[in-house]
Order: C-alpha cells, then structure tokens, then sequence
C-alpha cells in the first residue's frame, strides 16, 4: 500500500475531539459532492484548511474574487453537534487517491474523530425508483450498531469497493479510525440530489441532528445544471478505474 500522504493544512486547535469528518468527494452521481457542498452552505461553512490533490496539472479554484484550493475542509456546527466537511471541486485522480485517503485518516486520528465517507452506488434503475436505498459498511462494530439502529438503511453485504472510499477503508485500519460508509442507489453518469437527500435524512438520525431537506430538493434542478461539468469531468475519472461500488457477490468467495 502507497504510504504516501498528500501537502495539507488543517487547523486542528479550532476542531473539537472527536467531531465526524464527513468525506464527499466527487463519485458516483456526485452524491458526496452535493450532501458536503450543500451542508456547508446552509450552516455558513468555515474554512479549516485544504488537502493538495497529487497526480493533477496545476489548478486553483476561484470564487468571488478569491483564490482558493479545489480540495477544502470546512467546519459546520448543527444543533451544537460540529461536523468536519472533505469537499473538492474536481475528481481525484486515480494515482492521488491514496494519498488523499492518508491525509483524510491522518486528519480524522489527530482528532480522535470517525469518518463518515459518503457516496453513491450505480443503480442501472434509478430512473423508476422513487426512494433509493442507503447501504452502509463500517470497520467499527458499535458504528455500525448506531446506523442500522436508525432504521434507515441496509447493510453493505457483498461487493466491491474501489476509489478513495476503498483506500480510505484501508488507510484506517494503519491509524486505528473508525469509518462508517454510507452509500446510496443514484445516476451513475448524472448529479442526483435525491439521492443526496436520503444520505441528509440518514444524517440526520445518525448524529441527532436537523440539516433541512426542503432547500435541498427546491435546488435539485439547479443543481444538476450547475454540477454537470463536474459530473463529466468525475465520470471520465471513473471510467479509467477497476469497476467498482458494485452490490453482487464476489465470486468464488470463500468464507
């Protein structure tokens, strides 16, 4: 495994012990990319800091004037709970993402916090399925009680994982960080803020919190349009990976 952890800076004195990091870098349906982004915006997100993304041409980010890194960590307070929030403006290439997940678990242990990665799963369907199912997966028995004992969702059982949710997955295991996967049927190809949606209402019953849902859903149509670059831009990522987020048996699986 690449040891290797990506140039950071976050400002951990102003981080209570323990906060989720929440990660939601861009995927499958950019389903991570609009819970992180649209958290941040309807709680006056503060900047803690950014993470470099290796392997990429020189880029910044600009808005409002402001010259900013496209990988950035915010900091959130909801009903007093504080979040940590892992957003990008752009996908992580498939040679960055390891050190991208060593700087996520690196970040998560010097705060003694779990992260939450959140994200999409494929679903050829979507188009027919009006309330899509959130799958979690968690290294962390006691994690893992306190999302299913949400009622909200279904256990992650057999599959695949690849991309930085995988990396993340194997990062912690070195750093002793509790991760809690949830994921979620969506697009594939195609921003899906329904399927965001669902992730917020699992959030919220995870945490015991009360991140509105009305704003969200007002927006959906905006927000594919404004997030439709991105989109391109994450599917021509994925398509240069092993296929992966993939609910099926594994074959020959012995137990």
């Amino acid at each position: 495994m690449n040891g290797s952890v990506a140039p950071y800076l976050f400002e951990r004195k102003r981080v209570e012990q323990g906060s989720p990091v929440i990660e939601g870098l861009p995927e499958v349906g950019l389903v991570g990319t609009i819970v992180t982004s649209y958290i941040a915006s309807q709680f006056n997100g503060e900047a803690l800091g950014y993470i470099e993304i290796s392997d990429l041409p020189p880029i910044v980010t600009v808005l409002d004037s402001k010259i900013l890194e496209p990988c950035r960590m915010y900091k959130v307070s909801v009903n007093s709970r504080q979040l940590v929030l892992v957003y990008s403006d752009v996908p992580v290439p498939p040679r960055g993402m390891w050190g991208m997940a060593n700087s996520i678990t690196e970040i998560a242990s010097s705060t003694k916090s779990p992260i939450i990665s959140v994200g999409g799963i494929p679903e050829p369907d979507r188009l027919d399925i009006e309330k899509p199912k959130v799958y979690v997966l968690s290294n962390d028995a006691e994690l893992f009680r306190m999302a299913e004992a949400t009622g909200y969702v279904q256990r992650f059982e057999n599959g695949y994982l690849t991309g930085v949710k995988a990396a993340i997955l194997k990062s912690a295991a070195k750093r002793d960080v509790k991760v809690l996967l949830a994921l979620v049927q969506s697009h594939m190809n195609y921003p899906d803020p329904g399927a965001a949606a669902e992730v917020v209402t699992f959030l919220n019953k995870l945490l015991g919190v009360a991140i509105p849902l009305e704003p969200l859903l007002e927006q959906a149509e905006q927000l594919k349009m404004q997030m439709r670059d991105l989109m391109r831009r994450t599917s021509t990522n994925l398509s240069r990976m092993p296929i992966g987020l993939q609910l099926e048996s594994p074959p020959g699986y012995i137990r």
